[in-house]
């Protein structure tokens, strides 16, 4: 009996001095805190998944009659729409722009399409008129204010230095 306990008493306190340790170490986050969701297409084997938003959205899988099929779960349904399509590349346009028509109804379909399989940062709008203006005085004035800073750290001449008494 005495031999358990001990032996319960080192496992104890082995594991307290580990998870102390990795309590009290700046080390970063774990893992599982850290990683990144999944988003846009990702392949694994044949299959193409297009995630948006941390879940599977679409599937595109080889199928031997069919060429590929395309099983399209974005809505809130609890059957996904099932499509055939002729080659990988056709199903994954239509799984986009069918997604994407569905998960993002408030923007253009191209801005929804670029934003669901992430191909980068929307294109910010251009600037308007009074940005532009704004900016052409904001680098005025800063032209001025270096000049002003470089005249005054300029060494002076000897004559300047000289105090009068």
């Amino acid at each position: 009996m005495r031999g358990r306990q001990r032996k319960s008493a080192i496992s104890f306190h082995a594991t307290a001095d580990r998870i102390l340790r990795a309590m009290h170490s700046p080390s970063s986050p774990p893992d599982f805190m850290t990683a990144t969701r999944p988003s846009g297409w990702v392949q694994s084997g044949d299959r193409w998944d297009l995630w948006w938003n941390g879940r599977c959205v679409a599937s595109v899988v080889p199928h031997a009659v069919l060429g590929v099929r395309l099983f399209l779960a974005a809505r809130k349904s609890p059957q996904p729409k099932v499509v055939a399509a002729v080659n990988a590349r056709q199903a994954k346009r239509y799984a986009e722009r069918w997604c994407a028509a569905r998960l993002c109804p408030q923007l253009r379909l191209r801005d929804a399409v670029a934003r669901l399989v992430d191909t980068g940062a929307l294109s910010p709008p251009a600037p308007t008129r009074e940005q532009r203006q704004q900016a052409r005085r904001l680098a005025e004035a800063g032209a001025g204010e270096m000049g002003r800073i470089k005249a005054a750290l300029a060494p002076r001449p000897p004559a300047m230095l000289a105090r009068p008494e």
